[in-house]
């Protein structure tokens, strides 16, 4: 009787597990297909090469990179915004147009490696690199926020490395400019600003022992989220190259009094 009580017991319980993955499994389906059937808001593609080419016996040239596609955005000005950190400068945004852009940089960089390898080269095999990529940062409240990055190589002491960011406002079709944020950038002001918050970020990265100026301009790399106001310095621009890129956060707590009321209606702080 005991055994038979046991079987049923285990019977129950495993009917009541099943049910319970069937109704998981049913509310994924569902919220899967109500999520397809919502208008696709705001639709981004890319086109990406990565290739590469032994120039000599001793080098190689390696080419990457990658652009995003919006086949929704028709604004000119926009566009041209949006890809002028690509260095390209194409009249046809259309994805098979910018992937003919990303060929053209990429024989222009094979023919500049073999330009520069004509009266020397190193002894012993080594890649020379070009990368680039370009990333949706974030997309909020239409503020669309673009990372563009790359680093590379072409022989010397060391690579390179840069980090830049661009926020364009998707309602007015326009870049959003530090103006647009601040309602003051007193070049004083804000050297104390940015030395302060530079030095509370800088605890444990040591940064701040490789500084190269006495005092921290403004920049217009800059991106933001709810709370804070970011700046992006890449090497060589604050600090020495060993020191990488400085990234200085600065809340928005510490300067609600000089950020546009429109910024602060945008993002609701």
């Amino acid at each position: 009787m005991k055994n038979l009580f046991a079987i049923f017991t285990i019977l129950f319980f495993a009917a009541m597990s099943c049910n319970k993955a069937k109704k998981m499994h049913e509310d994924t389906s569902a919220t899967t297909k109500i999520n397809d059937s919502l208008p696709e808001k705001f639709a981004i593609d890319s086109v990406q090469i990565d290739d590469s080419l032994k120039i000599n016996e001793n080098v190689t040239a390696a080419f990457q990179s990658k652009l995003l596609v919006f086949p929704q955005i028709k604004d000119s000005i926009l566009l041209d915004s949006i890809y002028s950190k690509t260095e390209i400068h194409p009249t046809n945004y259309s994805k098979s147009h910018l992937l003919k852009e990303l060929q053209a940089k990429k024989s222009q960089f094979y023919q500049e490696t073999k330009d520069g390898l004509q009266s020397w080269k190193p002894d012993f095999e080594q890649t020379w690199n070009n990368n680039s990529d370009m990333t949706i940062f974030s997309n909020k409240n239409d503020l669309l926020t673009i990372k563009y990055s790359g680093d590379g190589f072409t022989g010397g002491a060391h690579g390179y490395y840069y980090e830049f960011y661009k926020v364009f406002d998707l309602q007015t079709k326009k870049t959003l400019q530090l103006a647009d944020v601040l309602s003051d950038k007193n070049p004083k002001i804000w050297s104390k600003i940015l030395m302060d918050y530079f030095l509370k970020n800088d605890l444990e990265n040591g940064q701040s022992e490789m500084l190269l100026v006495k005092e921290i301009p403004l920049n217009d790399n800059f991106y933001f989220d709810q709370d804070h106001l970011y700046f992006l310095y890449n090497q060589y621009e604050i600090t020495a190259y060993a020191a990488g890129p400085v990234l200085i956060k600065v809340p928005f707590s510490a300067i609600q009094t000089i950020l546009k009321s429109e910024f602060k209606k945008r993002l609701g702080i």
